[in-house]
């Protein structure tokens, strides 16, 4: 009995010292600042760009935002895995479908542009069965932002694409 209690105890200690002697896969970073953009922090959906309430559908802005993980670096990249609340105000809305382009700017230290990145969040508005109408709508959407491993992220700004 001993001696299998022995063999299970080295087992482990072998199987454990084996593990830590890898390479990291993954190292934690310190994730950026972020900033949302005062030009195009509103978005309006509708046929027209004029200012017609009854073409547009809704209006969404850009709430907050956090950070849904730890920001970390892996073999191949870095990632920055960030959350968004956006508050979606129907107008005249035709369907309970939402469609928002996002774009990602990502600065370096000294503020120069080292890449941009898009995103489409989607969602649905809220129905009321009570009032018969849509309701104001929060959306959390997810940006899961990808950068190379050999540039240096300071702050990013994010806001809505204008569409012509």
């Amino acid at each position: 009995m001993k001696k299998y209690l022995l063999l299970f105890v080295f087992i482990c200690l072998l199987g454990c010292s084996s593990t830590s002697k890898q390479s990291k896969e993954a190292e934690i970073i310190q994730c950026p600042r972020v900033f949302f953009s005062l030009e195009n922090n509103v978005y309006s959906a509708g046929k027209n760009d004029d200012i017609d309430l009854e073409e547009v559908s809704y209006k969404a802005s850009l709430n907050n935002h956090g950070f849904a993980t730890n920001c970390f670096s892996s073999i191949n990249y870095k990632n920055y895995n960030l959350d968004l609340l956006i508050v979606v105000e129907p107008i005249s809305p035709k369907t309970s479908n939402i469609k928002l382009p996002i774009f990602v700017l990502l600065y370096d230290k000294s503020n120069k542009l080292i890449d941009k990145q898009f995103f489409k969040i989607v969602g649905n508005l809220i129905y009321s069965n009570e009032t018969l109408d849509y309701e104001t709508t929060d959306i959390i959407g997810n940006l899961n932002i990808l950068l190379d491993l050999d540039k240096e992220l300071d702050s990013i700004t994010i806001g809505f694409v204008k569409i012509n």
